[in-house]
């Protein structure tokens, strides 16, 4: 039967072949269908895998907004064609719309394979200091400025009553407007906020202060058009 590879891709701008586990390598030099985030990007990726075909001979179909058929996309692991699974950064169906190929597949009894790669959330997360033992990722909080107050608001309650740390992105022309709404609406002073920048970069960047000391600040960083990771909870302590 057909499997559905899972494959990780690099969070740096400057794409390579690291993402990779060595010993994951031959599971999947042999694939000729993919789908992708974007065919672009993709090709960057593929060209570092030493596949057995060469780019030109690649079956890659996108999965974005603007694709409905989904079943269309898996017709050759339908038809008995191993297919891998890539998003443009990252892992594979993690703040990604691959999750819908998983689902789909797992609904053909298909076999899933995830392989092992980095998760700017997770990066961001054992990087914070903030607790790990309990902790849940928001993706895109409102951009409506009643909303949004009354979504942090929520997060800050999550972390004070159940102790559970709060993963937020944003895209990187807002991110600096969101770091300021964490900074005037959040009100417990010891909660963490910690900022992963440009993870796995030359310029990677990571701070983690409490809300006092970010208040206490007078220069904070400059988010504008960074890749960053939100990360706010309380102290992790030994338990």
């Amino acid at each position: 039967m057909a499997k559905l590879f899972l494959i990780p891709t690099t969070l740096a701008n400057t794409i390579n072949g690291n993402s990779i586990l060595i010993n994951h390598l031959p599971l999947i030099q042999h694939l000729q269908y993919f789908i992708v985030e974007t065919a672009k990007i993709a090709r960057q990726h593929l060209k570092h895998l030493n596949l057995a075909q060469s780019l030109q001979n690649l079956h890659i179909s996108e999965l974005n907004k603007h694709q409905k058929d989904l079943a269309s996309l898996i017709q050759p692991l339908l038809a008995g064609h191993d297919m891998g699974l890539l998003s443009d950064c990252g892992l594979p169906a993690i703040a990604d719309p691959g999750g819908s190929i998983v689902n789909l597949a797992h609904q053909h009894k298909i076999e899933v394979i995830p392989l092992v790669g980095p998760s700017s959330l997770m990066l961001a997360l054992m990087s914070s200091g903030v607790n790990g033992q309990s902790f849940a990722f928001n993706g895109y909080i409102p951009i409506n400025h009643n909303e949004r107050i009354t979504k942090i608001k929520q997060l800050q309650d999550l972390i004070i009553q159940s102790e559970q740390s709060q993963i937020i992105i944003e895209t990187p022309f807002r991110n600096q407007q969101l770091f300021e709404s964490l900074l005037s609406i959040l009100t417990d002073a010891q909660i963490i906020i910690s900022l992963a920048i440009n993870l796995m970069n030359e310029n990677q960047t990571i701070i983690s202060r409490s809300l006092k000391e970010w208040k206490q600040q007078i220069i904070l960083p400059n988010l504008h058009k960074q890749e960053v990771v939100f990360v706010i909870g309380l102290p992790q302590l030994i338990q």
